[in-house]
This record gives C-alpha cells, sequence and structure tokens, in this order.
C-alpha cells in the first residue's frame, strides 16, 4: 500500500531544492544587495561606530561613549541648524505641495496636447536640474543688477536702491523656501497628474449630467480621488525635511548663514572641513533618527497606513 503524502503547510521552511529552483532570481538581486550593502549599510554602520569615538587625524580613535551627542545636543548652533531646517523644510514642501498641486489641476484642464507637454517639460525641467545651476541662475536674478531689482526699479515711483536679496538675512528663508518650491514643484505635479489622469472619466460624465459644474468636479472628484498620492507626496517631504544640503551650499552666502544653516551644512562643515568626526557622525544619527520621528509621526496623523489597509 502506498503512502499518501501530507500536503504542506503554508509555514514550511525554505528547502535547498526550492533554493536551487531560483537560484536565478536571488543572483539577480545579488548586484542590488551587494549596492546597498557597500553605499548604505556599511557607511551607516561605520558612522554608528565613529559617533561613539575620539577620533583623531593623527593616532588610532578611543571610545567616548555618548560624549559626542551630549556635546552636539548641548551645542547651541545645532539647535539654531535645527530650527532652520524645520523652517525651511516644512515651508518648502508646503509651497510645492500647492504649487505642483496646482499645476497638476490647471494641466489636466487644458485640452491641447502639444501645449500641455509643453507646459509639463517646462515646469519639470527644474527639477531635473543641479543646485549649482538653478543656486546660480536664481542668485543672478537676485544680483542687485539682476532681473528682480530690474522689475522693481519699472515699478518704483521715485528713487530706487537696488536690494542685494543674497546679502539681506530678513530675505533669506523666503528666498530658499521660494527657489526649492520652485525647483520640486514639476516633479509634485507629474505625480499628481499621473493619479488625475488615473480616475474613471465615467465618474466626470455622471457629474456632468447631474449638472455638476467643473470647478465643483474638481473639488469633489478630482481631490477626493487623489488624496492616496497627496499622503505619498507628503510622506516623501517629511522624509527630505532635515536633509536639504546642496541649496544651503550654494545659494548660502556668509551674510545669511545663520538664518540658513542646516543640520547636514553644520554636519559638513565639522566634519569635513574641521575634521570633528565624532560629533559630525553623531550629529548625521540625530538627523536620521529625526527623520524616522519626523515620518512616523507624518505617516500617523495623515493615517497613510489606513489608507492601503481599506
Amino acid at each position: 500500500m502506498s503512502r499518501v503524502k501530507a500536503p504542506k503547510t503554508p509555514g514550511e521552511p525554505v528547502t535547498w531544492k526550492k533554493l536551487k529552483k531560483n537560484r536565478f532570481v536571488y543572483l539577480m538581486l545579488l548586484p542590488i544587495a551587494a549596492y546597498f550593502i557597500v553605499f548604505s549599510y556599511y557607511p551607516l554602520g561605520l558612522g554608528l561606530v565613529n559617533s561613539v569615538q575620539d577620533v583623531k587625524i593623527l593616532g588610532n580613535a578611543t571610545f567616548c561613549g555618548l560624549d559626542n551627542y551630549i556635546s552636539v545636543l548641548k551645542n547651541p548652533q545645532y539647535s539654531q541648524a535645527f530650527l532652520n531646517a524645520l523652517i525651511v523644510g516644512v515651508g518648502t514642501f508646503a509651497l510645492q505641495f500647492v504649487w505642483g498641486l496646482a499645476i497638476a489641476l490647471l494641466l489636466n484642464e487644458v485640452r491641447s496636447k502639444v501645449l500641455k507637454s509643453v507646459v509639463q517639460s517646462v515646469t519639470y525641467i527644474p527639477y531635473l536640474l543641479s543646485w549649482s545651476v538653478v543656486g546660480g541662475l536664481w542668485m543672478m536674478l537676485f544680483a542687485p543688477t539682476g532681473m528682480v531689482n530690474g522689475f522693481l526699479q519699472a515699478i518704483s515711483s521715485g528713487e530706487f536702491t537696488p536690494i542685494v536679496f543674497m546679502s539681506e538675512p530678513k530675505f533669506a528663508r523666503a528666498i530658499m523656501i521660494f527657489t526649492g518650491a520652485w525647483k520640486g514643484a514639476g516633479y509634485y505635479a507629474v505625480l499628481f497628474l499621473a493619479a488625475i489622469v488615473g480616475i474613471d472619466p465615467s465618474i466626470y460624465e455622471s457629474a456632468s449630467i447631474d449638472g455638476a459644474s467643473r470647478l465643483r468636479q474638481i473639488f469633489q472628484i478630482t481631490v477626493p480621488n487623489i488624496v492616496p498620492t497627496m499622503k505619498v507626496v507628503t510622506v516623501l517631504g517629511a522624509m527630505g525635511v532635515l536633509r536639504n544640503f546642496d541649496q544651503i551650499f550654494i545659494m548660502g552666502t556668509s551674510s545669511i548663514l545663520d538664518k540658513v544653516r542646516n543640520l547636514l551644512y553644520l554636519i559638513y562643515t565639522q566634519g569635513i572641513t574641521q575634521f570633528k568626526v565624532g560629533p559630525a557622525t553623531a550629529g548625521a544619527t540625530l538627523v536620521l533618527i529625526g527623520t524616522l520621528i519626523i515620518s512616523a509621526v507624518v505617516r500617523k496623523v495623515i493615517r497613510y497606513d489606513d489608507t492601503y489597509e481599506d
């Protein structure tokens, strides 16, 4: 009498036969795993080790425990840098979000495919450019002889004195927020527009039959249907609030640096130019922890996970 084999349960451990069967899949994943190990996890582990050491230019590093973290938390420069990062980061994201959503909604109303493609390309191109290009461009526009001062002079009724925008601390944060939003709004617009295109057209047809105006359709059909995409964009924005370096490095002149210097710029200054590796890596670790906390809070507030559980 032949024995009937019992069916395999879902929790059965993976056998060598299964591994061998899928070996080509695992082989294709090896380069990806090697990339993350070499360029992400190894530097992260090395940074964690350096953050609890007193690293010297000459001689071996010595263990110092949490001294680096304590010095960072007591340093008033880090407190100011954290405040600058929050103000500029949150302001940039808020303006970028509204700006990108407005572009997407307006582009969705354009019927000419050529005009739609041109506007979408023009608004997206700044996102592809580096901050070396974008920062230099806006610094030229805000220069005393630039276009902004030229426009102000044209509309002024009396004698006009050019404003040195990039040397005025009172304009510093507003300029960083505006230029950052200008650069990234096109990217957000692409994400929003992709979600809008995926909405079922029959919903709009039914609304038109019921007599709903186009503006009412936008606010009662389009916007509610792209809420999941809005939540994704919000989480992505929250992850980047503390991680803006290129813009400040390019556009942060010495006159306005106290108003815009953020955590990554301060970490770069201490770690690279002053070779204070221990405090710098401790600060970088705190930035990582702060980013995780901000992302977790934002996910909880906007109920990000509930969207995909329903």
